[in-house]
């Protein structure tokens, strides 16, 4: 699904990784670690395609259009319009992606994530949502949107224990329909009996 190969990326007068290469499959989950600084999160943007200047290759399945295969998540932004409602919200990211929902779904979808009832979903605009709340849209949206490939940074921020156990059986569910993830997070609820490996990342590298 995903190639990395000999991937590096520094700034002026320090290297943050360098040469990393690894294969992820479907139903694989790969967690990258590391110090504080080290790069985990700015790997993950080179991955996504979101953070330039560095060298080697990033493929998925051989298909340059990465938009159909990944969705992120970072570590403390949503992705949301604030101006807009929880439903407009999925909407707008749905058509984007070009993706029709049956009548019902999104409903059903948003009142699982703990967004229940017309004036949350329809009224209120997600500018006066809770962090909490803000969160579980966006997980809510990562789950509608049914890329193959999940990149999470930080998935659990801001997140009570109810809706952490959500999202990891979601998680769960996703890499066992054939999904694969790579993950950056110190909560170790997340990786809580779901099978994964670890790339640990350093001053030198791998």
């Amino acid at each position: 699904m995903l190639s990395v190969q000999k991937i590096s990326f520094g700034f002026k007068n320090k290297n943050l990784f360098q040469d990393i290469s690894f294969e992820l499959g479907a139903g694989q989950l790969v967690r990258i670690a590391g110090a504080n600084g080290s790069g985990k999160s700015t790997l993950l943007g080179v991955i996504a395609g979101l953070i330039s200047g560095g060298t080697g290759l990033v493929s998925f399945a051989g298909d340059d259009d990465f938009r159909q295969w990944t969705s992120w998540i970072a570590p403390d932004a949503n992705g949301l319009v604030s101006s807009l409602s929880a439903t407009d919200n999925m909407i707008f990211w749905l058509q984007i992606r070009g993706i029709k929902l049956p009548a019902g779904v999104l409903e059903k979808t948003l009142s699982r994530w703990g967004l229940t009832g017309d004036w949350i979903q329809t009224s209120l605009p997600i500018a006066k949502f809770s962090t909490g709340m803000k969160r579980r849209l966006a997980l809510a949206r990562l789950e509608l949107e049914g890329s193959r490939l999940w990149l999470l940074d930080e998935p659990l921020f801001g997140l009570d224990d109810g809706a952490c156990k959500q999202f990891r059986d979601a998680l769960d569910l996703h890499l066992s329909r054939g999904g694969a993830s790579l993950v950056v997070t110190h909560d170790d609820r997340l990786l809580d009996r779901i099978r994964h490996d670890t790339i640990v990342l350093g001053e030198s590298g791998i």
